[in-house]
C-alpha cells in the first residue's frame, strides 16, 4: 500500500505541474505559433483535459480500501461543514470575478482567437483581502473533506495541494508581474497571498 500512496501522491504533484506548465506564457506561445486558428480551442481543451485527468485519478484514488486515519467526532463534523461552506463560498464568489466565458474558453472560441490578456489589475472583492481567494477556498474545501472522510486518498490529495500550491503561485505570480508591472508589485506590499495577515 505505501507504493500506491507515493505513486498516487507522485502523479498528484505531476499533475499540477503538468497544469502549470501549460498554462505557462512561452508554452501557449509555441503552440500557437504551430496551430493558427486551432489555438482558439487551446483553453477548452486545456480545461478539458485537466477536469477528466483529475476526475480519473481521484475514482482511482476513491476505490482503495481503507480504514479512516482516524475516528470522527461531532467537532470534527461542525468544524468540517463550516470548512467548507466558507470554502465553497469563496471560491464561487472568487470565480464570480472572472469573466467565466474566457476562462472556460468559450469566448476564446467564438471570437476564433485567443482572448486578450486582462487590461486591468482586479483587486476588488475577496482579492481585497488576499490574492489568491480561489486557492485558498480550495485549502478550506480540502480541510474538510479530509475531516469528513479521513481517508488516506483524501490526506494526500490535500498534502498534494500544500506542497505544490507555493510553487504554482510562485510562477502565476511571475507572470502577473510580468503583465501588470508595478501596479501589482504595489498590489503584492498591500495584499497578503492567501491568509490575510499572515502570507
Amino acid at each position: 500500500m505505501a507504493i500506491q500512496y507515493v505513486l498516487a501522491f507522485s502523479l498528484l504533484l505531476f499533475y499540477f505541474a503538468i497544469h502549470s506548465v501549460l498554462a505557462a506564457d512561452p508554452v501557449k506561445s509555441w503552440v500557437a505559433a504551430r496551430t493558427g486558428r486551432i489555438f482558439r480551442y487551446y483553453r477548452l481543451i486545456y480545461n478539458g483535459l485537466a477536469l477528466i485527468l483529475l476526475l480519473f485519478l481521484l475514482r482511482w484514488m476513491s476505490g482503495w480500501e481503507a480504514h479512516d486515519l482516524f475516528a470522527g467526532s461531532l467537532w470534527t463534523q461542525e468544524a468540517a461543514l463550516l470548512l467548507l461552506l466558507f470554502g465553497a463560498w469563496l471560491v464561487a464568489g472568487s470565480l464570480w470575478q472572472y469573466d467565466l466565458g474566457e476562462f472556460s474558453g468559450i469566448q476564446q472560441i467564438q471570437q476564433e482567437q485567443a482572448a486578450a490578456q486582462h487590461s486591468t489589475l482586479n483587486t476588488t472583492g475577496f482579492n481585497a483581502f488576499v490574492r489568491h481567494p480561489l486557492y485558498l477556498g480550495t485549502i478550506l474545501l480540502l480541510v474538510g473533506n479530509f475531516l469528513i472522510f479521513p481517508k488516506p486518498s483524501a490526506l494526500l490529495l490535500l498534502l498534494s495541494v500544500l506542497v505544490y500550491l507555493p510553487f504554482g503561485i510562485h510562477f502565476e505570480e511571475k507572470k502577473l508581474r510580468k503583465q501588470f508591472g508595478q501596479a501589482y508589485l504595489d498590489y503584492e506590499k498591500r495584499v497578503k497571498c492567501l491568509f490575510p495577515g499572515l502570507w
